[in-house]
């Protein structure tokens, strides 16, 4: 019995052993803020027993000015400046000296400050280095950079977790960490839960197959700049962040700046672009270096950034508006107006109220003798009147070429004139047909009045589509101005030609002659890189808008110059 008894003791000590390492185990490891610890801890929760080694990222050395102002700082500020600097050192770096390291010093004679030395196979191990904005808090990151290792979906989620308790993290930086699509989903899931990330670099990634990185600026995203160079984008994948960029989709994005140099963009792609810059109002910065955009795509962000017509969509998505707006003004809404009685239901005036009990032939009798003016005849055919219609011809007849006349005067360049004076002939000509569509995307208003409808009604918000129309351009049409919030482009090393570059001096002629007389939303265009493009520096276009672009650029300006381009 007293065997069993002990038995039943030891089974019983085995099994609450076993019960509370079950629970250890089943109990995940919570982020503190730390992300040293975290890091580590959540690796190895993941089965990871060798994870990538966390490091203070390294700071650039101080220029002369900030030794100076070290050098007249009070000394205890001084000392406890550089006691911060050493703890956070000593918190990340490790203390003992690799051999490289004490061979150099003992060449030097000393231990250099400015730089470390490493083993070149070192260089090419996985670790994560972070920024600090306090050094004597662990959990005030605000930078995280991985570089030269693949990123994987357990190391993703990871991270994650890191960072969920790190409310200072502003910039997380990737470069050549081969993800793959199901990881850019991952990380576009992850920015949707960090509020206070607004800087992604993703770079050097290489070729995505399904190009998803219009993910991670969605219209839940905080993001507003985005640094994708040398990922090996094509058409489609540029078409893809154009829709995330329209401005047309509701609520627009935040994405301030976004860099797409070296890449595989061709005119498809700066297309598209194009298209999203007529309706963003938020996008400040765009960089299309290095890739494959000719005169075409050029010629694209030029109009999108001068003026262009609207499309059909587009003209739908303006009457929307106004509409609303003019509901808003009045305060009636569809309800109120659906709920109104009907034009049968309301009382007649007092000169009509009578009409009903009439007989129908004494009433149809009246009317036509009303019309008629007591004479029974209808109005129109006296010999006064067919005297009278050669001369209102001709009247009409110079009426219209002199509208014809001033709508010519009105246009910026040779070819825009062309294509305006092409609509117009194709609109009041003989036999002419106003119901078809003209090319580029015009959509033509069915009727004059509901023009003049659009323009007499001031836009009641700052969206694009509701700025004010251009009629004397091109009567019948609905030509807007571009895009002004658009400070600085680039597009240098593409294949622009000369043809490009006179697109881009009309463009620019016409933004500062609308700027000098209209007040706009934005600065308009500050700077534009042409810079290692096959056109001819020496050509009168070129001169010109480097000219005008000089006086306008806020840093490199040197020559005080007018800054108007001559169409």
């Amino acid at each position: 019995v007293a065997k069993k008894l002990k038995m039943g003791r030891k089974k019983s000590d085995k099994s609450a052993r076993s019960e509370e390492q079950e629970d250890k185990v089943n109990e995940s490891y919570q982020p503190t803020g730390n992300f040293q610890s975290d890091f580590v801890e959540l690796c190895k929760e993941m089965k990871m027993y060798r994870p990538p080694p966390v490091f203070l990222r390294p700071k650039r050395p101080s220029s002369p000015i900030q030794n100076e102002q070290q050098t007249q700082a009070p000394t205890n500020r001084k000392a406890k400046e550089d006691k911060k600097a050493s703890m956070a050192q000593q918190m990340f770096e490790p203390e003992e000296e690799t051999p490289e390291e004490k061979a150099v010093i003992e060449q030097l004679g000393f231990k250099p400050k400015t730089f470390t030395v490493k083993y070149y196979l070192d260089l090419m191990k996985p670790c994560v280095h972070i920024d600090l904005e306090n050094p004597d808090k662990p959990d005030t990151v605000s930078e995280v950079h991985a570089k030269n290792w693949k990123l994987e979906l357990p190391m993703l989620k990871t991270l994650g977790r890191c960072f969920e308790k790190l409310n200072r993290l502003h910039t997380i930086v990737f470069w050549r960490v081969a993800a793959s699509a199901e990881v850019i989903a991952e990380l576009a899931e992850l920015l949707r839960q960090l509020d206070s990330v607004r800087c992604l670099s993703l770079e050097a990634n290489g070729h995505v197959t399904d190009e998803n990185y219009a993910d991670l600026i969605r219209v839940d995203s905080n993001l507003t700049k985005l640094q994708l160079r040398f990922n090996q984008i094509t058409d489609a994948g540029a078409a893809r962040i154009s829709e995330q960029l329209s401005g047309l989709r509701d609520p627009p994005s935040k994405l301030v700046s976004l860099d797409l140099s070296s890449n595989c963009v061709q005119d498809g792609g700066a297309t598209a672009l194009a298209q999203a810059l007529r309706t963003n109002r938020t996008l400040i910065h765009l960089s299309l270096s290095n890739n494959r955009v000719s005169d075409r795509g050029a010629t694209a962000l030029a109009e999108s950034c001068s003026r262009f017509y609207l499309t059909h969509e587009e003209t739908v998505e303006r009457r929307r508006l106004l509409s609303t707006a003019a509901e808003r003004r009045t305060g009636l809404s569809p309800e109120s107006c659906q709920s109104r009685p009907s034009s049968s239901a309301v009382t007649p005036p007092p000169s009509r109220r009578g009409a009903a009990d009439r007989p129908v032939s004494v009433r149809s009798g009246q009317e036509k003798l009303g019309r008629t003016g007591g004479t029974g005849k209808t109005p129109g055919k006296g010999k006064k009147d067919d005297k009278a219609k050669p001369e209102e011809k001709a009247k009409n007849k110079a009426q219209k070429e002199d509208s014809k006349a001033k709508g010519k005067g009105a246009q910026a360049s040779e070819k825009d004139s062309k294509s305006s004076a092409a609509t117009l002939k194709s609109g009041k000509g003989k036999g002419g047909n106003n119901s078809s569509s003209s090319g580029g995307g015009r959509v033509k208003v069915s009727t004059p009045l509901q023009l003049d409808q659009e323009e007499s009604q001031p836009p009641d918000s700052d969206h694009p589509l509701l700025e004010r129309v251009d009629t004397a351009y091109a009567p019948g049409y609905l030509l807007v101005p571009g895009n002004h919030v658009l400070a600085l482009l680039n597009l240098s090393r593409n294949q622009i030609t000369d043809k490009g570059v006179l697109q881009w001096k009309t463009a620019i002629s016409y933004q500062l002659a609308y700027m000098s007389k209209q007040k706009v939303n934005g600065t308009g265009l500050m700077k534009l890189l042409l810079q290692g493009n096959p056109f001819s520096t020496e050509s009168e276009s070129y001169r010109i808008l480097q000219q005008a672009m000089s006086s306008r650029d806020p840093v490199g300006s040197s020559s005080n110059t007018s800054g108007n381009v001559d169409q």
